[in-house]
């Protein structure tokens, strides 16, 4: 039985999932990725039908991909952005990440193990700058390192205008929490 990794970046609209088995030793970084992909919350209102759905999802992933998981979760958020997020806003992630945590420690029968966006955005060795410097928020920023370097074989799914939906970035955090934990799966 393999050992995989599955990371996830949880939030309220999509959450990104990604199973990376270590194993593998990649020719190319990507190339360990067994499973990448989001569920979308679009069809759903409350978040206990979100939280019923991803319960679905992570059963199906667990069976199509069988093995010893660790299980490793975007840190929420902890605090006020700028600009960015209420209270209420705040207060609701953490509640889903906090329902989706227990969905998926029970799914996969281990503990999770948290990492910050930064420390792991880090780890990868992606070096993020000021949105006011390079013009791009920081999922973009990841988004587009990765795309051009551990993600560049991904085929993304794309809108009408030709570019890539944007559950792209929640799926391309959840390879970087994966991809993180990985490189530092000694320390977990």
């Amino acid at each position: 039985m393999s050992n995989l990794i599955l990371g996830l970046d949880v939030s309220t609209s999509v959450t990104g999932v990604c199973v990376l088995d270590p194993q593998i030793v990649p020719d190319d970084k990507g190339s360990h990725i067994i499973h990448l992909d989001r569920i979308e919350f679009k069809k759903f209102n409350t978040l206990w039908e979100k939280a019923d759905y991803t319960l679905r999802c992570l059963n199906d992933i667990k069976n199509k991909f069988e093995g010893d998981y660790t299980l490793v979760i975007d840190e929420p958020l902890m605090g006020f952005q700028k600009g960015m997020s209420s209270a209420a806003t705040i207060t609701t992630l953490m509640r889903f990440n906090g329902i989706t945590s227990y969905i998926a420690r029970d799914v996969f029968g281990v503990d999770p193990v948290y990492i910050h966006a930064a420390s792991a955005r880090k780890t990868c060795g992606i070096k993020m700058q000021r949105t006011s410097i390079v013009g791009l928020s920081g999922k973009e920023q990841v988004f587009k390192y990765m795309s051009e370097h551990d993600l560049k074989h991904i085929q993304w799914p794309i809108k009408k205008n030709g570019k890539p939906i944007d559950a792209s970035r929640d799926m391309c955090d959840s390879y970087v929490i994966a991809r993180a934990a990985c490189l530092t799966q000694n320390n977990i």
